[in-house]
């Protein structure tokens, strides 16, 4: 007798004799209890129990990723960012480098400078056009922004919050998923599948840092450092699970120097070192670039918008590029699309190494 996992039995039958059709109903019925036997597998060092196949496959995922849409109507306008939309409506379906299709998106991450002047109104009210938390914009899927230094500014309003920020704070909590926010609901954090999202807008601290050695009070992160390490403690704990954060300045060259504080750098690096961090992703630079910081791997998202330059006599922006980030069983793929077609790609292991404490290793980087 054979127990299947919904608490029924097969029973074999001892007679050599047992009719054709009865040994093919039992043939049947075992060879579906042993397709849906629970398998224990040994994932980022914790043991995880699953059903064969079809729990694995509800946690892949793919999402798309964007940097600096930074709209400015009086100085570029939008044409390359409505360009870069329409390719990221149409691009699911087409071949991915890693094999197969590119997946319907679970949503769109937009890493800061939504707009490029907060003072001009009619910046914001285009970009809402554009961008839209639940998939409504000229993007027909839903957007997981953060801000970056050109939303801050302006006239600041009740605690300290720009027009801009504020309607960002109602945005974020009108979302109709499930979602983990800061007090003012300006942080936040959630799950697709079993990686763990942290959006942290312009970079993870909890005090205001001067800007190229000038005091800038308006560079100021919220406690995003607070939020982030008891959002890791909370929600991630010791399960191991791969973690991927998002912010706006980068962690090297002009992103660092110009923008963070050693302590900055030194507190993060011990928040998060406790954790399987398999990504970080910013923006700030405009451009597309693959780095490491402190042995993490780091990509900076393009913006979707390359602006027209008067010297050449251009008017409109041009399109410039966006990320594919997929989750597919135990690997990460993230692959670069520019002007058309795919550029690099690269793709890692997200398994956590079963000793506690180190990062999953890479492999197969193209």
């Amino acid at each position: 007798m054979i127990l299947t996992p919904d608490g029924g039995q097969v029973i074999i039958p001892r007679s050599k004799t047992a009719n054709s059709n009865q040994a093919r109903v039992v043939g049947e019925k075992m060879k579906a209890s042993l397709g849906m036997l629970l398998s224990v597998v040994l994932i980022s060092g914790v043991l995880c129990v699953s059903t064969c196949g079809t729990a694995q496959a509800s946690e892949d995922f793919t999402f798309f990723a964007i940097g600096d849409p930074q709209v400015n109507l009086v100085k570029w306008g939008t044409a390359g960012t409505e360009a870069t939309i329409d390719v990221m409506n149409q691009l699911p379906g087409r071949p991915f480098p890693a094999g197969g299709v590119v997946e319907e998106p679970r949503g769109v991450l937009v890493l800061g400078d939504l707009v490029d002047d907060v003072r001009n109104p009619a910046n914001w009210v285009r970009y809402k056009e554009l961008f839209d938390v639940r998939g409504g914009g000229r993007l027909r899927y839903k957007v997981y922004e953060l801000l970056g230094n050109h939303d801050l500014g302006g006239e600041p309003g009740n605690e300290g919050f720009n027009s801009l920020q504020r309607e960002f704070i109602e945005r974020n909590r009108s979302r109709t998923d499930s979602f983990h926010y800061d007090p003012h609901g300006y942080h936040y954090s959630w799950d697709w599948g079993r990686v763990h999202f942290v959006n942290l807008s312009v970079f993870p601290g909890n005090e205001s840092r001067p800007v190229y050695d000038r005091v800038a009070a308006w560079n100021d992160p919220r406690q995003s450092l607070d939020f982030l390490r008891a959002d890791l403690a909370e929600r991630v704990g010791d399960s191991g699970r791969p973690v991927v954060l998002s912010w706006h300045y980068g962690l090297e060259g002009w992103g660092l120097e110009k923008w963070w504080t050693v302590q900055d750098l030194e507190n993060l690096k011990r928040t998060i070192q406790p954790y399987h961090v398999v990504l970080i992703l910013h923006g700030h630079e405009h451009a597309y670039k693959r780095y490491e910081w402190e042995g993490y791997d780091v990509v900076m998202a393009p913006a979707p918008q390359v602006d027209p330059v008067e010297a050449r006599g251009e008017k409109e922006g041009r399109p410039e590029g966006f990320l594919v980030v997929r989750f597919e069983g135990d690997r990460m793929d993230v692959a670069h699309w520019m002007a058309g077609d795919w550029r690099e790609h690269w793709s890692k292991s997200i398994v956590r190494s079963v000793e506690m404490g180190k990062r999953g290793s890479d492999e197969g980087r193209e």
